[in-house]
C-alpha cells in the first residue's frame, strides 16, 4: 500500500462514518453498549474513546517521524516544523 492508498481509503470511508455519528439521536448516544463482554458504557463514551485512541496514534506517528529525521506536519495546527518552514520562506 502507498500513502495515496491510505488517503483514498480515508476519503472514501470517513465522511460516511462521520455522517452516521452526526445522525445519532441523544437516545442512541446515551444507550449502553457492550464491547464483547469486556466493558459496557454509553455509546458516546465509545466515540470519545475512539477519538482519544486516534489522537494517541497520531502522536506516536509524529514521534517516529521526528526520530527518523523527518519533519512533523501540522496535524492539529502548525507544528514547530511547519512554523520553521514558514519562517524560512519569509
Amino acid at each position: 500500500l502507498t500513502p495515496a492508498d491510505g488517503v483514498a481509503r480515508y476519503q472514501e470511508r470517513v465522511p460516511a462514518a462521520l455522517d452516521r455519528v452526526r445522525d445519532l439521536t441523544p437516545e442512541q448516544l446515551s444507550a449502553t453498549l457492550d464491547m464483547f463482554g469486556v466493558m459496557q458504557m454509553p455509546a458516546v463514551n465509545f466515540i470519545a474513546l475512539g477519538l482519544k485512541h486516534s489522537i494517541h496514534h497520531r502522536g506516536q506517528l509524529s514521534s517516529y517521524l521526528r526520530a527518523m529525521g523527518g519533519a512533523v506536519p501540522g496535524i492539529y495546527g502548525p507544528s514547530a516544523d511547519t512554523q520553521a518552514s514558514a519562517a524560512a520562506a519569509d
